[in-house]
């Protein structure tokens, strides 16, 4: 329920598929590689690939983990600090929940009798149900608990039911088996819409936080949604005030002013096969390039 209305989830089948067309062109690299491969300006004689995961779900230890073990692929997993051990969840796993709750409430029932009211109150009218409810951002997420409470859903409940995040006894055995962790904020704000001091925090707390609960010997970090409109100044804060080795964009295949934010492919929307998709952003890129545009410029 807290997916189903956010994401056009991938079966296994399809997953195994990907892996299978990404071993068949590239060379996977683990996080320690790619590292040095960046940090040391080495050439790659052949195409490589690391893979990553958002959000630090528990899908990544049951069903991932033991498809890329498999097949010799390493990963990177970045984890919100707040949501590990599924003490929190994620603004938008609560709209999807609230969703399917009304989805599955009969027309002019009690629950959309209370849903009315409270978009009433809240001046949310005249959109279609699921519309209002994803529309709403981080600074207004208090809304979403507010309706969860007329609706009579417990969120810690469900937390405690479901368990949909990965908890530190699994992180600690999927460390052990090879795989790599990160930061990925705390609570999973958009940081565009948040200022600069916050996402500075957000960014050096959660870093913070898993290096030193897991013991890690490095410390990297991808950006909640998107990095889009990050400013220079932050990069140079959290590069001199954390440390951090390496920051995760996901606006494609693209050059970075800033020589350690690297961009990603982001999949979990897409509708076609992986190499077709791979395929339109390279030549996407590529075009970018002729037109002078093949670089994220970043002002202060």
């Amino acid at each position: 329920m807290h997916l189903s209305y956010l994401y056009d989830i991938r079966d296994t089948r399809r997953f195994v598929g990907d892996m299978d067309m990404l071993l068949k062109y590239f060379k996977p690299v683990d996080l320690v590689q790619l590292l040095d491969i960046l940090q040391n300006k080495k050439a790659i004689n052949n195409p490589v690939f690391h893979l990553t995961f958002d959000d630090g779900l528990a899908e990544f230890d049951t069903v991932v983990a033991p498809i890329l073990l498999k097949k010799g692929i390493p990963a990177t997993c970045f984890l919100n600090s707040d949501f590990i051990d599924n003490k929190k969840m994620f603004f938008r796993f609560k709209a999807s929940i609230l969703i399917d709750q009304l989805h599955n409430a009969e027309a002019g029932s009690e629950a959309w009798k209370k849903f009315h009211q409270w978009i009433k109150v809240n001046n949310l009218e005249n959109k279609y149900y699921r519309k209002i409810l994803l529309e709403i951002g981080y600074d207004k997420k208090h809304l979403l608990d507010e309706l969860a409470k007329k609706l009579e859903i417990d969120f810690n409940l469900y937390l405690r039911k479901y368990k949909p995040y990965l908890e530190e006894k699994q992180i600690t055995s999927l460390l052990k088996k090879g795989f790599t962790f990160g930061a990925h904020s705390t609570d999973h704000p958009e940081y565009r819409f948040i200022d600069e001091k916050e996402q500075i925090k957000q960014t050096g707390d959660s870093v913070q936080h898993i290096t030193t609960t897991f013991d890690l010997a490095y410390k990297v970090f991808a950006f909640p949604f998107t990095d889009y409109g990050i400013s220079l100044n932050f990069f140079e804060a959290v590069h001199r005030e954390y440390n951090i080795d390496l920051t995760f964009g996901c606006a494609g295949i693209k050059q970075d002013a800033v020589p350690f934010n690297l961009q990603r492919i982001p999949v979990e929307e897409y509708h076609e096969s992986l190499k077709g998709y791979i395929k339109k952003e390279y030549l996407y890129y590529q075009f970018l390039k002729l037109l002078g545009k093949g670089q994220i410029k970043r002002s202060k």
